[in-house]
């Protein structure tokens, strides 16, 4: 990891940032538990007194195409020939 000198304006920059990112994650969190709450009285039309919302069921199949894959038992060169390869940034906030 490279570690550059941060200007003042860079360094006021990201500890907004991270202040948003800790405010945003306390707020997911907290919606969460609200849908929760909502999703437990089952499907259905529900109104607030500024918002409504729809709780909807339904039905999903999912294939678990890893697993099928495996079966066929395939060659490193084939999962390799098949394999892309990239860069992926992200950033993550950690209180100094």
């Amino acid at each position: 990891m490279t570690t550059i000198q941060l200007t003042p304006n860079l360094a006021a920059f990201i500890d907004e940032a991270g202040a948003l990112d800790q405010e945003i994650k306390r707020l997911t969190k907290q919606l969460d538990t609200m849908k929760a709450k909502i999703k437990a009285e089952g499907a259905g039309d529900f109104g607030g007194f500024v918002f409504n919302v729809k709780v909807i069921d339904s039905d999903r199949e999912i294939t678990d195409w890893k697993t099928i894959a495996e079966k066929f038992q395939p060659s490193y060169q084939l999962i390799s020939a098949h394999t892309t390869k990239s860069i992926v940034q992200s950033i993550r906030f950690v209180k100094a």
